[in-house]
């Protein structure tokens, strides 16, 4: 074999080599491979967007602190939480509200007569009324009979005290071979129109506001003018927040949402409404911040301890709404006739802005 047949062979490897070395060393170069390239998370000129810098990536959560109290001395007061109309919440959600009630000498019950049958005893539905100054309304999934409406209407009247919380209208999965898809409706809303107010039917969002823990269907709300109700809270954070809207007189608005909030589904822009009062009622469009993981964002936890201020500061006259009628319905007394007037009860105090939202049609 002659030489030049076996030198042309390797001297095309050897070029190759050498290509693949230079190659190495240009792209070690570029891309910063020595001891002077920048770190991980610097900016890098059309390589490290600003949204992709860890600090700005990461939600900043808002923080956890502060406690739920009520104000000991005066008058002990029983409170019934109600869990007769398919409420949705846990009890160790309400507990901690229940603890500083408790330590205030007042009495929480989660059933009548610290019973088992769910929230209003074997007796008529108003005689079970008459045993407590304030009831405390959460989720409730169904109906209100127009006798528990009149009785409760009566109750208010007289001085007792009612606080609701609701949802708008949810989708929920129900487990099984099969799985079914049901819609979730605030059962409340009957009760809460005695009281010129309705729970609206569109959640609210809110995209402009950094402070939302990284879900834009939580809004953060602040006060609507002066009074008990929102005495030391600045915002307040709802997870599931709905609005609320005025169907007839004398309601005040406690609590609205901030600029660039918008309505689910019709992206109606405003400061919705999410928490009104009227006289002894007060309807709130969420229930979302009495959990764990929300109790003490922001002011939350100073606007449980108001809500409960709320529920024991009343003065219901006794014997009031009468009681009569049979069982009916559950045990809720069907053929209650809502009783006696009574007198007017306190207003909870000063008005706030007027609702000015209109209406929202829920079928």
């Amino acid at each position: 074999m002659k030489a030049t047949e076996v030198l042309k062979p390797l001297g095309v490897f050897v070029l190759v080599i050498a290509v693949i070395l230079a190659g190495t060393a240009v792209v070690s170069t570029l891309s910063g491979s020595d001891s002077a390239a920048p770190s991980d998370g610097e900016d890098i000129q059309g390589q490290a967007p600003e949204q992709f810098k860890p600090e700005n990536a990461i939600a900043t959560s808002a923080p956890e602190d502060g406690d739920i109290s009520v104000e000991s001395g005066g008058e002990d007061k029983r409170i019934l939480v109600d869990s007769s109309h398919g409420n949705q919440y846990s009890q160790s959600e309400i507990e901690p509200l229940a603890q500083a009630l408790s330590k205030a000498g007042h009495e929480v019950d989660f059933a009548a007569g610290g019973g088992s049958n769910g929230g209003f005893g074997s007796s008529s539905y108003n005689a079970t009324l008459q045993q407590y100054d304030a009831v405390l309304i959460v989720q409730p999934t169904s109906s209100y009979s127009d006798a528990q409406i009149a009785g409760l209407k009566a109750y208010a009247d007289a001085g007792g005290r009612i606080v609701a919380l609701g949802e708008p209208p949810q989708l929920q999965v129900s487990s099984g071979l099969v799985a079914q898809v049901s819609e979730v409706r605030f059962g409340a809303q009957d009760l809460a129109e005695e009281f010129g107010l309705r729970l609206g039917s569109q959640g609210v969002y809110n995209m402009q506001d950094d402070r939302n823990d990284n879900n834009y269907e939580s809004v953060v709300a602040s006060p609507d003018g002066d009074s008990p109700l929102t005495q030391g809270v600045d915002n307040v954070t709802f997870d599931s927040a709905g609005t609320v809207v005025q169907t007839g007189n004398g309601a005040q608005v406690r609590l609205r949402a901030l600029p660039g909030s918008k309505t689910l589904d019709r992206r109606q822009a405003g400061q919705h409404p999410v928490a009104a009062q009227n006289g002894n009622f007060v309807l709130v469009a969420d229930t979302s911040f009495l959990k764990t993981s929300e109790r003490y964002d922001m002011d939350n936890e100073r606007f449980i301890s108001n809500l409960l201020e709320f529920l024991v500061s009343g003065d219901k006259e006794e014997g009031v709404p009468e009681a009569g009628g049979g069982m009916g319905n559950g045990g809720f007394g069907g053929g209650d006739s809502g009783g006696a007037d009574g007198g007017a009860g306190g207003d909870g105090g000063e008005p706030g802005g007027p609702l000015t939202e209109t209406p929202t049609a829920v079928p």
